[in-house]
């Protein structure tokens, strides 16, 4: 063990030969830390990856064990109409409590795609008829202040089997050319 002395001398020989080390080992040494930091990254990247993807299967293990398939209906939503910009689709099954959803801008365009459906709604029901009532407010991407929203209402009944029933809500023209956006259901059987 050194005394108080001693240690001062050998922290003066330690910085004495560090400023004598020549410059290629110190960059040597930097590199090492370097490639040492990238590795490192690199294994924490690996297990953040790790952890999402287990986050993903344990969210899918638990919306199966407290939705099952053969008890769900899930309601999806497209839009045909081009340049209608949704601001808010209220769906209520049966007397269940309506899901609202509000569009902010990014979302009402990304349903303009031909493709586009979103699921607005996954909800546990009962085998049997149920009746769906959807109602929309939008506005055209043109429309001035003053020009009054686009409004539609939609009620129907549909069967929920011994399968996970699946529902497409699609807003579209009543003719190609002019007419009123409208809402009209189909749906999706499983295959067989």
């Amino acid at each position: 063990m050194l005394n108080r002395r001693g240690r001062k001398a050998f922290g003066l020989l330690v910085a004495c030969l560090t400023g004598l080390l020549p410059p290629a080992f110190a960059a040597q040494a930097d590199a090492q830390t370097g490639a040492q930091s990238l590795k490192m990254d690199q294994v924490v990247q690996a297990l953040k990856d790790e952890v999402l993807e287990f986050n993903r299967e344990a969210q899918a293990i638990e919306n199966e064990a407290l939705l099952p398939a053969h008890a769900r209906v899930s309601v999806y939503l497209g839009v045909k109409v081009s340049g209608l910009l949704l601001d808010e689709v209220s769906v209520m099954i049966d007397e269940q409590r309506p899901v609202v959803y509000r569009y902010d801008a990014a979302d009402a365009r990304a349903l303009l795609n031909e493709t586009s459906l979103q699921r607005i709604l996954r909800t546990p029901i009962a085998n049997g008829a149920h009746r769906i009532r959807v109602s929309f407010t939008g506005h055209f991407a043109d429309d001035k202040a003053e020009d009054p929203p686009v409004i539609d209402s939609f009620e129907a009944v549909f069967d929920k089997g011994l399968q996970e029933a699946e529902l497409e809500l699609t807003i579209a023209r009543e003719r190609r050319i002019a007419g009123k956006p409208k809402i009209s259901m189909k749906q999706w059987r499983a295959g067989r």
